[in-house]
């Protein structure tokens, strides 16, 4: 076989296309865990305040330095912090007797350390009301629930844009050179 500049090109980009594909099907081996579920559900409109809230996580938080705060939104006022209760993925705060507020929206605070190590901190929000009265809310309200984009997913999508990228640049440097040296 002819071991053309071209056939070198392609080869090129035929492992740089793969090398792209690996990189964009890849998990990382560890990230920061996220809230995936919540009670009261995030966005969502309930009846009455709850009187215990919990949020799902990814993965398992570890026991050290958590830390769930729950503060009226309309007002900013922090309504109470409290040290969690864990069970695997699942961080449960009772809310105390004293807290009843009424109809408004309401953000839970968080800090856990992930099971990665890491500290992480977020939010999500609910609304207390008619929830038939209750509008949807907008995108991406949950702070760090279900309609944000995983921190991983992001990194992944640059990633493969980055391979992308250098596959269509070696490819066009490979074909100026193949083209000019006849």
């Amino acid at each position: 076989m002819i071991d053309s500049p071209i056939r070198r090109g392609r080869m090129l980009a035929g492992g740089l296309a793969a090398a792209a594909l690996l990189a964009a099907s890849a998990t990382p081996a560890a990230a920061h865990d996220s809230v995936i579920d919540a009670d009261p559900p995030m966005g969502g409109t309930v009846e009455e305040f709850p009187r215990e809230i919990t949020l799902t996580f990814s993965g398992e938080p570890k026991l050290n330095f958590n830390t769930v705060a729950v503060s009226d939104t309309g007002t900013g006022e922090v309504l109470f912090t409290a040290e969690p209760e864990l069970d695997g993925r699942y961080v449960t705060v009772a809310v105390p007797d004293d807290v009843r507020p009424g109809d408004g929206d309401y953000m839970v605070g968080f800090q856990i350390t992930s099971s990665d190590g890491h500290s992480t901190r977020g939010k999500v929000t609910f609304s207390v009301g008619d929830p038939a009265a209750a509008q949807a809310p907008a995108a991406g309200e949950a702070g760090n629930g279900r309609d944000a984009l995983p921190g991983w997913a992001i990194g992944a999508g640059v990633a493969l844009a980055v391979l992308v990228g250098g596959v269509i640049a070696g490819v066009s440097v490979i074909t100026r050179r193949s083209r000019r040296d006849g």
